[in-house]
């Protein structure tokens, strides 16, 4: 219900909005976007941003063809909230379509855990909005002026799905892993998303001696290396499985998905 009611404050902001800023992760840019937030301003003729965050995380090249294609559907932006990168670009066009306003009114959406809060305190130059990796950090909508003419909102992360897919929301950074009722099958989920589209990724984190290990191979591997281990040197899966997942949401684990 508390959702609910966070995601109708979000699209009533909008309305009042003059430039939309939609926050994705750059490690799944499809997965990532809100299509309901997109087709609302199209209806509404508000201008929207795309703005693929987390690119410090992912090759240059495959930043590359996530912007050429979404460049086709709304003007876009690859940055860095945490390398500060790319950020210069995102203000000229911000500043582009606030030119002819006294007052210009941002609001910054997405789903949870993309970087918005992080984004919001790089435009403003200071920290100003709370940050962190788990989900729901941002609860309530927060207005931080970016400049004289611009004023910026910080809104609480949209779930963009009509299914509940637990685990795929956990693996978004949308749930908190703190709540996951059986994180062993979680993890499975995670590791077989890794593994199909970037299995290099979770060898290279955790020195994995070959890619063809199976998921519970994996999980023993990493208590074992990790030091994850109960009474008799047997592995502790479900806390080694809860590692897994926090390091990943963190992007501690190399990963992406082409498009």
């Amino acid at each position: 219900m508390q959702r609910k009611k966070e995601h109708r404050q979000v699209f009533q902001l909008i309305k009042s909005s003059h430039i939309v800023l939609e926050v994705i992760d750059s490690r799944f840019p499809l997965l990532s976007r809100v299509s309901t937030v997109e087709n609302f301003t199209k209806e509404l003729s508000i201008p929207l941003i795309i703005v693929i965050n987390k690119c410090d995380l992912v090759p240059r090249e495959v930043c590359d063809v996530i912007i050429s294609s979404f460049n086709k559907e709304f003007p876009s932006v690859y940055v860095s909230s945490q390398k500060r990168l790319g950020t210069k670009k995102l203000r000229e066009k911000i500043h582009r379509y606030a030119r002819k306003r006294e007052e210009t009114l941002v609001s910054i959406v997405g789903i949870p855990n993309t970087g918005k809060s992080s984004l919001i305190n790089v435009l403003r130059g200071k920290h100003v909005a709370r940050t962190g990796q788990k989900p729901g950090v941002t609860r309530h909508t927060q207005a931080i002026r970016m400049s004289r003419k611009i004023l910026m909102y910080d809104t609480p992360g949209i779930i963009p799905f009509d299914h509940p897919d637990k685990d795929l929301h956990t693996f978004m950074g949308a749930s908190s892993i703190d709540i996951v009722e059986d994180p062993v099958a979680s993890v499975h989920y995670f590791l077989n998303r890794i593994k199909s589209h970037h299995p290099e990724g979770i060898a290279e984190r955790y020195g994995l001696p070959k890619l063809d290990m199976t998921n519970d191979e994996i999980l023993s591997y990493i208590a074992q290396n990790r030091g994850f281990l109960g009474k008799g040197g047997v592995p502790n899966i479900i806390e080694v499985s809860k590692m897994v997942m926090r390091e990943f949401t963190a992007g501690d684990i190399p990963y992406w998905e082409k498009i």
